[in-house]
């Protein structure tokens, strides 16, 4: 896609990750006095410790499944031909 700004790196222990180029544009504006991307990267891990981070992606499942309405299952299993 020609929205993303894929960037190769070495092909022994690097890996290559696509990003849109505004993407990468704001990670490059982080990499200064001779950093390295992965340096970038897991400084701005460190800063936003995993369990912050699964917290949020959790609420905001939770959130979502407030108005979640199941559906019967025996209409399921019609639907599907298992009846």
């Amino acid at each position: 896609n020609s929205d993303y700004y894929h960037c190769n790196f070495m092909k022994s222990k690097y890996q290559s990750v696509a990003v849109r180029r505004d993407t990468f544009e704001r990670l490059r504006a982080y990499k200064w006095g001779g950093a390295t991307f992965d340096q970038v990267l897991n400084s701005l891990m460190d800063a936003q410790p995993l369990e912050e981070v699964t917290e949020e992606v959790l609420r905001e499942h939770r959130r979502s499944l407030r108005g979640f309405k199941g559906r019967d299952w025996k209409a399921v299993r019609k639907s599907l031909g298992d009846d």
